[in-house]
């Protein structure tokens, strides 16, 4: 009795903590409401273009570059992302691993091909491939089981590698986002939001080699150790399948997903004018609808809004906005430089840094010394010609003295000359 009054204490904390943990789960899994309506935030911003109607539950439209939104309706509610958690997947294994390794597949990766409805490229126990060929399976055939093995290849279990999920996510600046599996089965507590798939996205297109993948329609995995034959791969984006009725111009690459829970869900980016976003629609009762829901946020997107480069930055803004109409707020680095926050109707829309300016006095000072200069320079030249000018008048009037003495030298000696004849002349005549 002693014993049990004194672990009392111990074990209420216990069940406590259980209790606790229960109701976390509980209260995570509550906050997903599928089937609720939300309205476009982003029309409430004054000034904005109007955003378009979506059939899917939840939708973000963000600028890559910057990671601003320019859409959002529902953005920051919780839902299911079935298979679009692969985009974290193929960004992690990326980071963590070579293209050149080669992997072996385990008996838990590819038991995952067992549950109903798994997308799987039927690998079987033992077989390899390389790193390189999981990321092309993992992206265009959405494959569970490489999903799986994958994370054994990085962290060594899956359970570990959901913690450097999560990890990696808050890195990103996901808010509301908990991943327990890398394939996006089913799972109450595997949930995430639009705008933090979009801050995913976001972070995966700044590695080329996701880029690469992802812009990929069709990929073949060669011939293995436990197959004779080719696996052909083709994607299973619409916005980027060329043949696809959906096929959108610019379209980047993605990610689609698809549980019963989730509905169906698309991230997909695209690039115009120089312009790169990201469109996230959750929640979607076909992919026909989430195609169209995408493709009418991407026209949106591109349609309505301008870029403006500035200094080391840009802005994107409403197309009939000016600079001038732009908030600003200045915010100094550590290096000292000045970095300009630009926003619209309190909405971001950029940034850029303060170009440095010259002192007003140093403006001043340079044009009078360069004036100086030029001055000294023009009395420099004008001096120049004078003494030149005069140095060519001394020259011509000496030449004209020596002229004129060697005339009156030549006039003498003829007149001396003439005199001398004239007497000789003279002496002959007497003599005769």
């Amino acid at each position: 009795m002693i014993m049990l009054k004194k672990s009392c204490p111990f074990l209420f904390l216990l069940v406590s903590l259980v209790l606790s943990m229960s109701m976390m789960t509980v209260n995570a899994a509550a906050a997903v409401s599928n089937g609720t309506v939300y309205p476009v935030e982003s029309n409430n911003i004054q000034g904005w273009p109007a955003g378009p109607e979506v059939a899917c539950e939840t939708a973000v439209l963000m600028e890559a570059d910057n990671g601003n939104i320019l859409y959002s309706k529902g953005g920051d509610e919780l839902r299911y992302p079935a298979s679009i958690t692969k985009i974290m997947t193929a960004l992690l294994a990326i980071e963590n691993l070579q293209l050149d390794t080669q992997v072996t597949f385990s008996e838990n990766s590819v038991a995952s091909e067992q549950v109903a409805g798994s997308s799987t490229l039927h690998m079987q126990v033992g077989e390899v491939i390389t790193v390189e060929d999981c990321l092309y399976g993992l992206i265009i055939q959405s494959a569970n089981e490489i999903a799986i093995q994958l994370a054994e290849q990085v962290s060594g279990s899956e359970a570990a590698f959901a913690e450097l999920m999560n990890q990696r996510a808050a890195e990103i600046g996901c808010k509301s986002t908990n991943f327990v599996n890398a394939s996006g089965l089913p799972d109450e507590n595997h949930y995430t939001t639009a705008y933090d798939m979009a801050l995913i996205c976001r972070e995966a297109l700044k590695n080329q080699t996701f880029r690469t993948v992802i812009q990929t329609e069709n990929y073949v995995i060669p011939p293995t150790n436990l197959s004779a034959g080719a696996r052909e791969l083709h994607t299973h984006h619409p916005l980027l399948a060329s043949e696809s009725a959906e096929y959108y111009e610019g379209c980047l690459g993605g990610k689609s997903g698809s549980t019963e829970a989730a509905g169906k869900t698309l991230v997909t980016a695209a690039e115009r004018k120089g312009i790169t976003l990201i469109a996230v629609v959750m929640k979607g009762a076909d992919m026909g609808p989430n195609c169209q829901d995408t493709t009418n946020l991407l026209n949106y997107g591109f349609d309505n809004f301008k870029k403006i480069d500035l200094n080391q930055g840009f802005v994107l803004v409403p197309s009939n906005v000016r600079m001038e109409e732009l908030q600003c707020e200045e915010n100094v680095q550590q290096d000292g430089s000045v970095l300009l926050n630009y926003s619209y109707s309190g909405q971001p829309v950029g940034s850029a840094y303060k170009e440095e300016e010259k002192p007003q006095e140093e403006m001043k000072e340079k044009p009078t010394a360069e004036k100086g200069v030029s001055e000294s320079n023009d009395e420099n030249t004008q001096q120049q010609d004078k003494n030149n000018g005069s140095q060519s008048h001394s020259l011509m009037d000496a030449l004209l003295i020596l002229l004129a003495v060697l005339i009156a030298v030549l006039v003498i000696l003829i007149v001396l000359l003439t005199k001398k004849d004239r007497r000789k002349n003279k002496r002959r005549k007497k003599k005769r």
